[in-house]
């Protein structure tokens, strides 16, 4: 287990960008904590995706833009490959850390299913809606997939009221149980 961790202490000193923070921040250190633990939380082939280099992320640490949106993930192509960066305001260092590690997580939800780039998603207004609802609930699959439901309902119960929360989990629990389903 020490080997893996330090594998991942390696890949986060490449991958995470912190801008303009000090060096000396303990904001800092407490973020890179959290992600290190969100990383060691995955399950073994998930973590050996980003290890191995099969999921090329980035990871920035940004000050609070006018609208702080918390993370985000965003994929671009470049030479038919897909390249993701997750970017996470400032504000989520004063998030629980709970809430932190199941918003992190369901944002490597979204590199883990490959969410495509924006420029492929639909131009019409309601099918890209439609399309942005069907990518989060997958990429909040793919958490509840890897055992770490409860970090996603944490994240969930904080961020949306209880019937959107209990609309959301129905959502996950069916699209769950299509996949289970043979084909």
């Amino acid at each position: 287990m020490a080997e893996s961790s330090d594998r991942i202490s390696e890949y986060l000193n490449l991958r995470m960008d912190f801008g303009g923070v000090k060096s000396s921040n303990p904001r800092k250190e407490t973020t890179k904590s959290r992600v290190n633990k969100a990383f060691e939380s995955l399950p073994r082939d998930v973590l050996d995706l980003f290890l191995k280099g099969a999921r090329n992320l980035q990871i920035k640490i940004i000050p609070d833009p006018i609208l702080p949106f918390g993370m985000k993930t965003r994929s671009e192509s470049y030479l038919g490959e897909l390249i993701y960066t997750l970017t996470v305001c400032d504000e989520t260092q004063d998030w629980q850390e709970d809430h932190f590690l199941g918003s992190f997580l369901r944002e490597l939800g979204h590199v883990v299913a490959m969410l495509p780039p924006e420029c492929e998603w639909p131009t019409d207004r309601g099918a890209r809606a439609r399309f942005r609802e069907l990518a989060e609930c997958k990429a909040d699959a793919m958490v509840w997939k890897w055992g770490l439901r409860h970090y996603d309902i944490i994240y969930l119960s904080a961020t949306y009221p209880s019937h959107w929360v209990d609309k959301i989990v129905n959502d996950i629990s069916l699209m769950l149980v299509c996949d289970l389903k043979p084909e």
